[in-house]
């Protein structure tokens, strides 16, 4: 009777962990998996879409982990979060290597496909931090028709160099994994691995390489659009660290615009200012749904314009 009943409860265990995996939706691009999630909510004035770029190493957790900042967003408008190529629930991507690393360009790639794929309507206000915004800054110079508004928290200057501290480390890395197939980078240094491998990751290896050739990406788009307001977070504490040559809070202007609304300003604490201050980090991104709100007209509720018409579409909401 007791072997009976157990079984029973492991197969009961085990169905309901198909059942929740089975509730991630993930949607096919260039070969490989990604893992959005997409958050409505109706009552929202803005029917545009809030997107959200995580930094290095980060999945979308990094947006979802801190409960009283995920609870004020949801309150905000639609929500979109996604896992990049490698990190969080999303697979690597086996088509990188030292010859073609992760870009700005490839990361957008990805990123305009998905939003077209999913039919998420645009304009979209961009909430990126540390190196995500480089990622944000490269598809907001691309398509400023598209967005609204940016929230960089603690963004990396869209022109800077690592300190020799943190080069020194970004060397070991590119050292230690080398020329080896991605298939076997992503298993030897997944994110997983990351302790018992002293921080070095096959995502981070891949950015580091494409470092250089995002930042030409960047820097040969028009400039930053003022059509559209910027608020920038900076962390008081990254100033101590010195994780780049030069004054991080100065650096970090490179991103602002002429628009009147922009800004940026110091938070006292770390690198992730919307965990520590979660309600100053919502209130910013209040600020540019009210913004984009007032201003927005009718003709640009809109979704981007599918540009892959043999691939089928999957709306979802999570």
């Amino acid at each position: 009777m007791k072997s009976t009943l157990l079984k029973l409860i492991i197969l009961s265990s085990y169905f309901w962990l198909f059942q929740a995996s089975a509730q991630v939706n993930f949607t096919e691009i260039d070969g490989s998996l990604l893992h959005p999630q997409y958050l409505t909510n109706p009552s929202s004035r803005f029917e545009g879409t809030i997107v959200f770029q995580n930094g290095t190493g980060s999945s979308l957790e990094a947006w979802t982990a801190n409960k009283t900042f995920f609870k004020c967003i949801k309150q905000l408008g639609n929500l979109f979060m996604y896992d990049r190529s490698g990190l969080g629930k999303s697979s690597p991507d086996f088509s990188v290597s030292s010859a073609n690393p992760i870009t700005a360009e490839l990361v957008n790639s990805k990123l305009i496909q998905l939003l077209e794929r999913n039919r998420i309507k645009s304009p979209y206000i961009l909430v990126s931090h540390s190196y995500g915004a480089l990622y944000a800054g490269y598809f907001a110079r691309k398509y400023p028709d598209l967005v609204a508004g940016m929230l960089m928290v603690d963004p990396v200057p869209s022109n800077f160099l690592y300190s020799e501290r943190i080069q020194k480390h970004l060397d070991i890395t590119l050292t230690t994994i080398g020329e080896i197939p991605s298939k076997e980078a992503y298993k030897l240094y997944s994110i997983s691995r990351q302790s018992q491998n002293k921080g070095i990751t096959a995502d981070g290896f891949y950015q580091q390489k494409g470092f250089q050739k995002t930042m030409s990406q960047v820097a040969e788009l028009h400039l930053m659009s003022s059509a559209f307001p910027i608020i920038i977070i900076s962390s008081n504490d990254m100033d101590k660290i010195k994780p780049i040559k030069g004054n991080w809070h100065a650096l970090q202007k490179q991103w602002l615009n002429q628009n009147p609304n922009s800004t940026i300003f110091r938070a006292e604490g770390g690198h992730f200012t919307h965990h520590e201050h979660p309600n100053l980090a919502c209130k910013q991104v209040n600020k540019l749904v009210q913004i984009a709100t007032q201003a927005l007209k009718p003709d640009r509720q809109t979704e981007p314009k599918p540009k892959h018409q043999n691939q089928s579409t999957s709306p979802y909401t999570e």
